[in-house]
């Protein structure tokens, strides 16, 4: 890798598109009595439920997502809770990507709420068109043609990191742009966790190596960068700092393009501790739920992850690489169950991760009929797609009622 000594002076190109507070921002749009007024989207009403979004005006008392909704009506006591409506957020979510489709041929859906895009290059010009004018469209198309409720903030830079930095500097709806010119005042008035991929960890690994603040971040030379994140993290984040992509870009032509997934998983807090036989029927489902993600990429698993954490916050887990693939329900539940997970301890969570993923290569067995088992999963996946989540479910699920509801992740 060719490690770059200045910042790259080419014109920036790369938008970042957030939709700020989304899911309580859809909520607003869709009951505008909610408009103006702090709003929490929960998973659950119940006061241990997880604020999964909260609207700026409820941000203003201090409300943040991860707060219980019990934590949250402490900060601000007219707090107005919804619970999570999935569908709604994806419908808003796909008809953004459409809008943003008709803008550039190059659009990635970073997440629920963020997309990212290379912006067209001008009519006789080989640098991109304006950026300013392109959000400003985005903006107004936005409110006239998806939700007149809906706000969204735009960075533009010369990688995607450094976009995403820049949507995020003035929410909410903000625009701003980091390149050349202005790179140094931008890491002057920020922190290392305004980063994107900088948590508590990893500033504390900068720390060790005499690293406070972005200005010195930009300015550290990649051999203590390298010992600082003990891999080539550290070459990545040189490149990135000075405003360099990392690896491939953005495929061209690809507009609605989706980075390689790598697993599926989902993870459920139980509402109180809860012995085997208990939070079996709940694995089940949990399972159940990503398998079927899983078969709707085209994927079979070959590795299973299971994670536990108990009333106490300690930790079981492992993993374990199979010798098949795997794709119906009870085959993957059997390879979980098979981990062999603590059975005496009361549980608080559960997490289970399907990785190693291979396309459907159709492979025959002489001692299984795996073509007749896919075609009975993908009907009944078929009948759950139509008709609603666990309209056909096992009997592995009784005792789940109530449980593990649909939900949606923040990222892809």
């Amino acid at each position: 890798m060719l490690l770059p000594s200045q910042f790259n002076t080419s014109p920036p190109d790369i938008m970042h598109i957030d939709l700020n507070s989304c899911f309580a921002s859809v909520e607003q749009q869709a009951n505008p009595l909610l408009r103006d007024k702090p709003v929490a989207v929960v998973h659950s009403n119940a006061p241990y439920g997880c604020i999964l979004a909260a609207s700026y005006e409820a941000k203003l008392w201090g409300v943040k997502t991860g707060m219980t909704l019990a934590d949250g009506k402490a900060l601000c006591p007219w707090l107005i809770s919804r619970e999570a409506d999935p569908p709604k957020y994806r419908e808003v979510h796909a008809r953004l990507g459409n809008l943003l489709n008709q803008f550039s041929d190059r659009v990635i859906s970073k997440s629920i709420d963020e997309y990212c895009l290379i912006l067209p290059v001008g009519a006789g010009s080989s640098r991109p068109c304006d950026p300013f004018a392109i959000s400003q469209s985005i903006k107004s198309r936005i409110q006239s043609e998806v939700g007149d409720y809906l706000r969204v903030s735009i960075g533009v830079s010369t990688n995607q990191n450094l976009a995403k930095l820049a949507s995020g500097l003035h929410k909410p709806n903000g625009f701003d742009i980091i390149d050349s010119h202005n790179f140094m005042d931008v890491y002057q008035k920020i922190t290392l966790q305004d980063f994107c991929g900088i948590n508590i960890r990893n500033e504390a690994r900068l720390h060790r190596v005499g690293i406070f603040t972005p200005l010195q971040f930009y300015e550290a030379s990649i051999q203590t960068l390298t010992s600082a994140f003990g891999s080539i993290l550290g070459r990545y984040w040189h490149t990135y700092l000075h405003g360099y992509e990392v690896g491939a870009d953005l495929p061209a032509g690809k507009a609605g393009y989706h980075p390689p997934v790598k697993s599926f998983g989902q993870s459920y807090v139980l509402p109180h501790p809860m012995l085997y036989d208990e939070w079996r029927p709940i694995l089940a489902k949990l399972v159940a739920k990503a398998a079927r993600r899983l078969r709707a990429h085209g994927s079979h698993a070959t590795a299973v992850h299971l994670a536990l954490r108990y009333s106490d916050h300690n930790h079981w887990h492992t993993s374990h690489q199979l010798h098949t693939s795997l794709f119906t329900d009870f085959d993957l539940l059997a390879a979980t169950l098979a981990l062999n997970p603590p059975l005496t301890q009361p549980i608080k969570k559960l997490a289970i991760t399907f990785f190693g993923l291979r396309r459907d290569n159709h492979q025959l067995s002489c001692l299984r009929d795996y073509q007749s088992d896919q075609k009975l999963t993908l009907a009944l996946d078929s009948l759950n797609n139509r008709y609603g989540e666990y309209i056909v479910k096992y009997g592995s699920f009784l005792g789940s009622e109530g449980h593990v509801k649909d939900a949606i992740a923040f990222g892809k």
